[in-house]
């Protein structure tokens, strides 16, 4: 038997190497993700970056806020600071990345999938839906691009920009119904945070109205079989290894 839900690395293979490096992201691939979830900032000179947080202390040898630093300088730095076993890990463009992954098939031999979180609600980067849209349709991976963010007005706009673009609402806290909030804004997928579907009603709700559901951050072997008996759609994990393996049933 083999699940049908699909496994993401959550900024690659994070659990076992520096997040959002392209050797996280290629460990998942090796591992048998579907797919990877990686988070997109601008630099000061407008450059789309692939890391989480907006200041950067937590993950490089460097401080400060991405928007307020070069491109140039910040690629100087390292950003190996949660494994710092690894040497030399460097910040990669978005177009760095999905050029990696662009003609990649996963075990399964669907094309290698990309959700792109906009890192957006903190500090509302002008012209970042545009900038991201551009790269994505230059690579020519837009039908295998999912994007989502927590500012649910920039997701709305993107999908404006581009009516053919998939969107989700990333949400943690604070929505009373996701399924009647989903319908409204005609989205169909949403990523609730996993302690959301503790309760079966809420997913049950969204299956109703046709909702897909993409669970993050599950990283117990339990959790994931949980969710995968459920029917979830996705599931962003940081162990991408222990995903793919009860996916497959094995």
């Amino acid at each position: 038997m083999r699940y049908q839900t699909k496994i993401y690395g959550h900024r690659g293979a994070s659990e076992y190497v520096p997040e959002n490096s392209m050797e996280a992201f290629q460990l998942a691939y090796e591992m048998g993700a579907d797919g990877i979830e990686f988070d997109v900032q601008m630099t000061k000179d407008e450059h789309l970056v692939v890391v989480h947080d907006e200041e950067i202390s937590r993950v490089s040898n460097g401080n400060g806020f991405v928007k307020d630093v070069l491109l140039e300088e910040i690629r100087a730095l390292d950003f190996n600071r949660t494994h710092p076993e690894f040497k030399g890990i460097r910040i990669p463009l978005l177009e760095e990345v999905l050029e990696q992954f662009q003609h990649k098939k996963s075990k399964s031999g669907n094309a290698f999938l990309f959700n792109i979180e906009l890192k957006n609600n903190i500090f509302p980067y002008e012209g970042m839906e545009e900038k991201v849209l551009r790269i994505v349709k230059e690579k020519h991976v837009l039908e295998r691009t999912l994007f989502s963010s927590f500012s649910h007005a920039s997701m709305l706009k993107l999908r404006e920009i581009e009516p053919e673009a998939n969107v989700a609402f990333l949400y943690c806290d604070g929505i009373v119904d996701i399924a009647e909030y989903a319908e409204r804004y005609k989205i169909n997928t949403v990523h609730p945070a996993w302690y959301h579907l503790n309760s079966i009603e809420t997913f049950e709700a969204l299956m109703r109205k046709g909702i897909e559901t993409n669970v993050w951050t599950v990283n117990s072997g339990k959790e994931i079989r949980r969710f995968c008996n459920m029917g979830v759609n996705g599931i962003i994990t940081n162990k991408p290894d222990l995903g793919s393996e009860i996916r497959d049933d094995k």
